[in-house]
């Protein structure tokens, strides 16, 4: 999308912004997207390959025409026939040129594997198919409409259905889902092979690449002409060309380290398959065509010199054993007796006929080359991945990552009356008096009401500041007195004064010149922002109903969800929590009990709270305990005094809290919410809240100054109980609302780590600091391949209803059932059905009723799944359909990105001269874990974590080097390893490799990584995505002093896991690293809830208490997979590649200890600390490795583009810096490059 999405530069992204929304096709302005012009454009287009165009399209552009000339209109197809006949022979006669990439790719292609391969009954070409054998899928949506008939919606071939829909196209594969299980292959030669992948011997995929290439002629039937007369249909090739991201840039400049960098992808399929370049040019965005957008030509500064090519080829699965060159059992090594790559019988099919993918890779060449067996969508998807991540790890500087992301600002509810002199704000800053000795500290307490300012405040943006920074990009109203966003008109930028009202419904401020008191309705489709970025708005409360005041932060955390188990939640960590919360009054069953107790703790002397030698000196920190309503105590801060602690308070102060009652508690924190200074002092809070009589007896329900006040609940998690599971429900603080949420990566991201010096030269006003580094991400997909698992409920995925109930017909959709219209007529006057979906979903169902969309013959319902056995009405569990990102369709989100970076530039004052950078801030990975299955005792728990770990990079390594998965839907069991960082079996380089890159992030940037539960805490928490779900609350509202490991350490909030002694045997829990504790919870988790003291209990936390059985089983089968990984690095070359630390790891793992050095020891866990890092041999070597290579590469360019006669000035630049010491001193920091063993 831009040069790297972790830079936020609105601005000067507009343009190339722009560009993007063109290509993927989603310009609602841009007429060449109309359907009948698409379809007089693959009319052009089928003249170019040399066939007859359809004669029963009809012309779009009226040709001038005489009134008295009779006969059919002539289309432009019909005009344009002659001429591009002639042309196509002339360039027929002159050259039969391959496109650029396509020349690269052959090249590779006669060298390695030459004619000579091939057994002598072959005499098949291994040719990449011409420009003219090719239809060239170079737009987007053309795909879409190549993929049924002219005048059909409905396709089939070989087992895969397509059929045209109002939505865009349902594409139902012959298999409905992939598969894991022997699947990946790789081609001997180019580099080594990972000893879970296949080995393949080259003469076999010669055999394999002439077979894909020379396809059975009814596969290279076009959809889109499948309905003509046999000699008028077209028998083609179908690609597409792509570029997607493989290392993120920080900007265009050539005299800075990090440029972006991407890749160049051919796909190449049959005719008959061309849905599947439809599928892949969704996600990763369509180039054009090859000839004319060469990405070395074009754009010499971005390409990074590697070249890939997919052939979809689901034919090779009839192909035999012997045919293709594999040898007799009798002949085979034993690796290839264990892969099967032999055979015994003469009609053994190649992998048992099922499918698979073929990959030959070469570093040196920088070129993939594979061949998909199989035509289920997935697989294709993940090729790319894989392509990208080959590319990250030779070129260097970047990871490619399975990973989720998402940007969180904390918003907080005000209630009804917002003040913007309220410290909340941020916007003023108090400067507090000094307390001498001699002061009687009880005393001040008591004077210090709400009605005496305890402080003097300074402002710290002013109006006139935000003006001049702002400048073009709003325009003042001077009779108004605030400024208006020119980008989106309901943006208002305020003066430093304002105050609003919802009893009145006003807004009051002062005017910034004149200082006239001036007042305006407060609206609900407007954002009001202060000078220093604050933000407040009106809202409804889509749960509870209720108006409200919500307040916007300007701090923006970006939580990165890398290395994440299938199941573990990268989707959910972007979607807001409301979708779990629930609402209903506030209810006091005894006001009388519950005033009296309120006022007893309102009274309170908190100062005797303490345990021995635990006390808090007040004279020496020079203030006095804090009443509850002063406005130095914050609402968490109240909810932490009022919550037992055994290791804080004596033992009379927790007695005395455990005896008031629930309702109490909660009510003391509702009147610290909401209390205001305009009430009057401390007591009179008294005076606000009431309950109402009801057939003559006291009710239940509170009112706060006359209006009923609701309490929102949050679900976390179940709880076994004897009759069963039950819904574990949390009361929310009366001011928490939902943070932002902008979701910046889903499954498949680049990422790139940089020193803090580039990033100052950047953008200098954020102050980064130079003695670290910092990672930024690039998200590689447009379109996300969602599995909407819940839709089968309707009404339960809202995302999924929205989403389907789009009709501009430009959705991929897969594995859903198409439904007739009959089945909408039934349905719509079904009403008690109908109104359990969302709206979009019902206005489908009732325009198919209503005959609105006659021109399709089925339509998908969201909650109607494919059926894949008719006979036992079995439906699939792998709907899917591709979900365009929120930002390239929806304005609101558009402007929540919008927002995100001017409450920060106003925050810091950043000039739109520069960028605002935001890294990542936390790594928050997930983990899949299942408890004991009564069922299946084969089974282990994985369980054995409690809600949040933290572990040291060694350990952590550890851990992501198995990546051991417990049960999800995307998943065939549980326990099962998905290698390392998760990305193991879409590797098809030495997974050691992608282990390094991600522990040098580690060390160089020093985030925190604190990791989630998702499934199950032992045998008793249920928890699924719940704390997932969660989590962004929680690191949102917490500092990045308290997000720093080593103070969450020191301050108790996590405690290290110990090994333990079980039956004579150590049991190795200490893997598990440090979790947190009740302090944790106790501080951070009160800043969304007003009760912590059961949400997670010590079985939560320590869930060895549940179960030390499970526990043990638990710890030793984790600890067991990771050894049993460890010692398959020595077997295949893996551990050659390690870096030295992590060499040093394996060996301890391995062997117990390496020269004498344990897990423990000091010297080694040094081996993990930046600077070691930096001074290192190894890390040195990495630098003048990435060097040279880019150094090899603009050679290499400059020549080509040279010989071309393109233009080479920039290269040349480019070349000049990277060959200059301030280069190496610049990449320092940063990840650089591998250096191969046989390198070194």
């Amino acid at each position: 999308m831009s040069i790297n999405e972790s830079i936020f530069n609105y601005y000067g992204q507009r343009q190339e912004w722009q560009k993007l929304v063109d290509r993927l096709g989603l310009n609602v302005n841009d007429m060449s997207n109309n359907r009948e012009l698409l379809r007089e454009y693959i009319n052009l287009k089928l003249m170019t390959l040399g066939l007859s165009p359809i004669s029963a399209i009809d012309t779009v552009i009226q040709t001038p025409s005489a009134p008295h000339c009779e006969g059919p209109t002539a289309t432009v197809a019909t005009l344009a026939q002659d001429l591009i006949a002639s042309m196509r022979a002339q360039q027929t006669l002159i050259n039969n040129q391959l496109a650029p990439v396509d020349v690269k790719l052959q090249a590779v292609l006669d060298k390695v594997f030459p004619a000579s391969m091939l057994p002598a009954d072959c005499a098949l070409p291994i040719k990449i198919p011409t420009p003219f054998d090719t239809f060239q899928v170079d737009r987007a949506n053309l795909a879409f409409e190549l993929c049924t008939p002219l005048n059909s919606n409905y396709y089939s071939a070989d087992g895969n259905q397509n059929f045209r829909i109002p939505q865009g196209v349902l594409s139902n594969p012959k298999s409905d889902k992939r598969s894991t299980v022997g699947t990946f292959h790789v081609c001997e030669g180019g580099a080594k092979i990972s000893c879970d992948k296949f080995a393949v011997p080259a003469k076999t995929m010669a055999y394999m690449l002439a077979q894909a290439l020379n396809p059975p002629k009814h596969m290279l039937e076009l959809p889109f002409t499948a309905t003509q007369p046999e000699n008028n249909k077209a028998y083609c090739w179908t690609s597409v060309y792509m570029t997607p991201p493989a290392v993120p840039g920080l900007s265009t400049a050539r005299n800075q380290p990090h440029m972006q960098k991407l890749i160049e992808v051919r796909y190449f399929a049959p005719g008959a398959f061309v849905a599947n370049l439809g599928f892949v040019e969704q996600i990763f965005c369509n180039r054009g065509n090859p000839l004319m957008s060469d990405l070395m030509t074009v754009d010499p500064d971005k390409f990074c010199g590697v070249s890939c090519m997919i052939v979809l080829a689901p034919h090779l699965t009839t192909i035999k054993k012997k045919e293709c060159g594999l040898p007799h059992y009798d002949q085979a090594t034993p690796k290839q007796r264990k892969d099967g790559m032999c055979w015994k019988n003469e009609n053994e099919l190649y992998n048992d006929g099922k499918a698979f993918k073929l990959t030959y890779r070469s570093p040196v060449d920088g070129v993939v080359i594979t061949v998909l067996a199989d035509s289920y969508f997935g697989y294709s998807k993940k090729e790319i991945k894989t392509m990208i991540s080959f590319t990250a790890n030779i070129v260097g500087f970047s990871q490619e990552e399975h990973a989720g992301g998402c940007y969180t600002s904390p918003v907080y509810s005000w209630g009804r009356t917002f003040r913007s002199a309220d410290k909340r704000t941020g916007l003023y800053k108090d400067s507090m008096p000094s307390v001498g000795s001699h002061v009687n500290l009880q005393q001040l307490a008591v004077e210090q009401t709400a009605l005496q300012p305890i402080a003097k405040q300074t402002i710290t943006h002013t109006f006139e500041s935000m003006r001049t920074l702002l400048g073009n990009k709003a325009v003042y109203m001077p009779d108004k007195g605030y400024l208006v966003d020119r980008t989106y008109s309901n943006v208002l930028y305020m003066p430093e004064s304002m105050n609003i009202e919802l009893s009145d419904r006003n807004v009051v401020y002062k005017h910034p010149e004149t200082g006239a008191e001036l007042t305006m309705k407060v609206k609900s489709d407007f954002m009001y922002i202060l000078p220093n970025g604050y933000q407040v708005q009106l809202i409804r409360h889509p749960i509870s109903n209720q108006w409200m005041l919500l307040g916007t932060e300007q701090d923006v955390t970006f939580l990165f969800k890398p290395a994440s188990v299938s199941g573990a939640g990268k989707s959910e960590l972007s979607k807001s929590v409301m979708d779990a919360v629930t609402s209903g009054p506030f209810i006091v069953k005894d006001f009388e009990l519950t005033m009296k107790q309120t006022e007893e703790i309102m009274n309170y002397d908190f100062s005797k709270r303490f345990k021995a030698g635990k006390e808090f000196n007040y004279q020496a920190a020079g203030r006095a305990t804090r009443h509850i309503l002063c406005a130095e105590r914050s609402l968490g801060s109240v909810i932490q005094l009022l919550t037992p602690d055994n290791e804080e308070f004596n033992e009379e102060y927790n007695a005395w809290l455990r005896s008031m009652h629930p309702d109490t508690m909660s009510f003391v924190y509702l009147i610290k919410s909401r209390y205001r200074t305009s009430w009057g002092d401390y007591n009179s809070w008294k005076q606000q809240f009431r309950i109402d009589k009801v057939n003559g007896h006291n009710g239940y329900a509170l009112k706060c100054q006359g209006i009923e006040v609701t309490c929102n609940y949050l679900r976390v998690g179940q709880e076994k109980s004897d009759e069963g599971w039950l819904w574990r429900n949390f009361r929310l603080r009366q001011d928490f609302y939902p943070a932002v949420r902008f979701q910046n990566n889903d499954d498949i991201g680049v990422s790139l780590v940089t020193n803090g010096k580039n990033l100052q030269k950047l953008a200098p006003r954020q102050k980064f600091s130079e003695n670290r580094s910092y990672k930024l991400t690039s998200n590689c997909e447009f379109r996300y391949f969602q599995r909407p698992d819940d839709a089968c409920y309707p009404g339960i995925d809202k995302k999924c209803e929205q989403d389907l109930g789009r009709l501009e017909g430009k959705t991929f959709i897969s594995n859903f059932e198409p439904m007739n219209k009959n089945y909408c007529e039934n349905l719509a006057e079904d009403v008690m059905t109908l109104e359990k979906f969302t709206e979009p979903m019902q206005n489908v169902i009732k325009k198919v009723a209503n005959g609105e969309l006659n021109e399709f013959d089925a339509v998908v319902i969201s909650s109607e799944f494919r059926i894949t056995d008719p006979v036992k009405k079995t439906r699939t569990a792998n709907v899917r359909y591709l979900q365009t990102r929120d930002e390239l369709l929806y304005t609101e989100t558009q402007q929540q990105k919008y927002l995100i970076e001017m409450r920060k530039r106003l925050q810091l004052e950043i000039p739109f001269s520069e960028p605002v950078v935001l890294p990542v801030s936390v790594y928050v990975p997930g983990r899949r874990l299942n408890t004991v299955d009564p069922k299946n005792v084969g089974i282990k728990p994985l369980s054995v974590y409690g809600p949040i770990h933290y572990q040291p990079i060694p350990y952590l390594m550890l851990d992501w080097l198995a990546s051991l998965s417990g049960k999800s839907p995307s998943t065939t069991g549980s326990g099962s390893l998905e290698g390392a960082l998760t990305k193991g079996p879409f590797n098809n380089m030495l997974m050691s490799i992608d282990l390094n890159y991600a522990c040098l992030a580690l060390i160089l940037g020093n985030e925190p990584v604190l990791s989630t539960a998702a499934g199950s805490i032992g045998h008793k928490l249920k928890v699924e995505h719940d704390i997932t779900l969660i989590i962004p609350e929680i690191f949102t509202r917490m500092t990045a002093s308290e997000l720093k490991i080593e103070n969450l350490i020191k301050s108790g909030c996590l405690e290290q896991v110990q090994d333990l002694v079980v039956d004579g045997k150590t049991v190795p829990a200490s893997i598990l690293g440090y979790r947190i504790t009740s302090k944790f919870v106790k501080k951070y988790f009160a800043r969304i809830f007003d009760s912590v003291d059961s949400l997670f209990t010590e079985e939560h936390l320590r869930p060895e208490v549940q179960s030390m059985a499970n526990y043990v089983n638990g710890v030793n089968f984790i600890y067991e997979n990771i050894k049993s990984c460890v010692e398959e690095y020595y077997t295949d070359g893996s551990y050659e590649e390690l870096l030295p630390p992590l060499k040093v790891l394996f060996d301890i793992v391995k062997n117990g200890s390496s020269n004498g050095l344990t897990l423990t020891s000091p010297e080694f866990m040094k081996m993990f600390e930046r600077e070691e890092v930096i001074k290192s041999n190894w890390y040195q070597q990495r630098l003048i490795q990435a060097q040279r290579n880019e150094i090899a590469l603009l050679e290499k360019e400059t020549a080509t583009l040279k010989a071309r006669k393109v233009p080479v000035d920039g290269l040349v630049e480019r070349l000049a810096y990277v060959r200059s010491a301030e280069y190496v001193k610049d990449i320092e920091g940063s990840l650089a490059v591998h250096v191969f063993a046989e390198d070194e």
